[in-house]
């Protein structure tokens, strides 16, 4: 993907450097979005925890408390965006203008699966491995800045920030230990999902095909906080359980992306 994005930027650059047929491409008003793209997801903490009840009279509860990390992976994503920009914005007596733009955006970030090897408390018990496969919805407003500038009338640099909500999804969680083989401690319910607070800034450059239609290349970096899920206790034959409760720490993304811009 990061090849895909430098030749895009390098295209982008020399394409603008060429003259304008006609200086028509100082538009406002709404415009709509489609990108695509990818990178990656670094390792995030990771944490699992529950208890199981040994068998007799007593029926005894001894505590779980799996902690480690999980690892970071490629990510591919695509979305869809809604905005309006405003009229320049003269940066004094100068050529150089700034043009401010508000955009609803919308990211789907295909299947990927955090794993880890997490140390048990009491250490007896060995390590736990746990896999969440997992996808995500994303749903931001951004404040993005696009700077027109006297070198080009095709190409303009931009910078953008925004806040908004994630919803990750986890389907068909796996906790297994090598001392119970063929187990998985969440198999009466492997399934969960949370809701967070997400954030990014993004900056790219903007190549105007003509008054409508523009292409744009960027990179943008992606946080997502910490989540919560709860899955069901282990079945027989295992001893009994308490439903296991799983946290994964703020998952960063460093991501890369193309798309195209109808302005209306």
């Amino acid at each position: 993907m990061r090849k895909l994005l430098s030749l895009s930027l390098t295209i982008l650059c020399a394409w603008g450097a060429t003259p304008a047929a006609a200086n028509g491409t100082d538009t406002s008003g709404i415009y709509l979005g489609i990108l695509g793209g990818g990178g990656s997801a670094s390792s995030a903490s990771m944490r699992q925890q529950g208890g199981f009840y040994l068998p007799g009279p007593l029926h005894r509860r001894v505590a779980v408390d799996a902690d480690g990390s999980g690892s970071s992976q490629n990510v591919a994503f695509g979305g869809l965006q809604a905005g309006y920009e405003w009229q320049r914005i003269n940066l004094g007596q100068s050529a150089w203008g700034l043009k401010p733009a508000v955009e609803l955006e919308g990211l789907y970030m295909g299947k990927r699966s955090y794993s880890g090897g997490l140390p048990i408390d009491p250490q007896v018990l060995g390590t736990q491995y746990v896999k969440l496969p997992m996808t995500t919805g994303v749903f931001l407003a951004n404040a993005v800045f696009t700077l027109q500038t006297p070198y080009s009338d095709r190409i303009f640099p931009y910078v953008g920030a925004g806040i908004g909500v994630a919803r990750v999804s986890i389907k068909g969680a796996d906790s297994a230990n090598p001392n119970e083989p063929g187990i998985n401690h969440f198999d009466s319910n492997p399934d969960a999902s949370d809701t967070a607070f997400a954030m990014q800034i993004k900056a790219g450059l903007r190549g105007q095909v003509n008054r409508n239609v523009s292409l744009f290349a960027e990179y943008r970096f992606l946080s997502i906080n910490r989540t919560s899920y709860t899955f069901g206790e282990t079945l027989p034959p295992h001893l009994p359980t308490d439903s296991w409760d799983v946290s994964l720490g703020r998952q960063k993304h460093n991501l890369f992306a193309v798309g195209l811009q109808y302005r209306f």
